[in-house]
Order: C-alpha cells, then structure tokens, then sequence
C-alpha cells in the first residue's frame, strides 16, 4: 500500500511539473544577452587570454587549453562576435560605414589594418600615428 500512495504522489508530481514547466519549441534558441555568454577564450592575434566578460587580455595559465576565440565550437552561439573583442568593439560603427564584412576574424583584421596606419620619418625611422 505504501509503494503505491508513492508511485501516486511521484506521478502526479511528474504530471504538475510538466504543466508548470513553459513550453518552448525545441527549433527556438535562446539568443545570447552579451559578451558573457562565451568563456574565456585564446586570442590569435594578440596571442593571450581574453577574458570576454571583462574585456581584458591577460596571459594565458600554463598547462590549460584555451579554446580559439574564432572556434564555431567555443559555445552553443557559436565563435565569439567582433563586439566582444576590446580593439574591435570601438570601431564597429566605422566597419560597418566602409561595408567591412566577413568573418569576425577577417573584420577585426581589416579594421586594424586600416586604423594602424603610421608615417615614418625617412631619416630618423620614427613613426607616428596618422
């Protein structure tokens, strides 16, 4: 008798919990809400850690692997968004005004490559910044 009044309160237990529990289509996907939403991940181009929720590079600890920040794998949303990287984020607005497109790699590329642009004295060999 007791193993049954406990198989009832199991099953309506089971039967309460899946009518409070919304229901979401499985084909929906929840969207991420920012840079937080991937981990710490290892930077190509700067070749240290960026920790993506505090925007920050930092060295990398020895003897852990650091997934690539461009790795689709990195997280369920996919590889980390040019947004979350400090030395693209400021300059979203002017990519997107020269039609800059691609991957977020190939973005973050041009977007230095146009930005770090120096003159160097012939003589001396000092650059500055134009």
């Amino acid at each position: 008798m007791t193993r049954l009044i406990c198989l009832i309160i199991v099953l309506v237990q089971l039967c309460v919990g899946q009518k409070a529990a919304p229901a979401v289509p499985e084909d929906e996907f929840p969207e991420p809400s920012g840079c937080c939403d991937w981990p710490s991940c290892y930077d190509e181009r700067t070749q240290l850690c960026l920790d993506t929720c505090q925007s920050t590079w930092s060295q990398c600890p020895k003897n852990l692997f650091m997934m690539s920040c461009y790795s689709e794998y990195m997280s369920p949303f996919g590889s980390l968004p040019l947004q979350c990287f400090p030395d693209a984020a400021p300059h979203m607005e002017e990519a997107e005004n020269r039609r800059i497109s691609g991957s977020p790699k190939e973005v973050r590329e041009k977007i230095l490559k146009l930005l770090n642009v120096k003159k160097c004295h012939q003589r001396t060999g000092i650059c500055r910044q134009e």
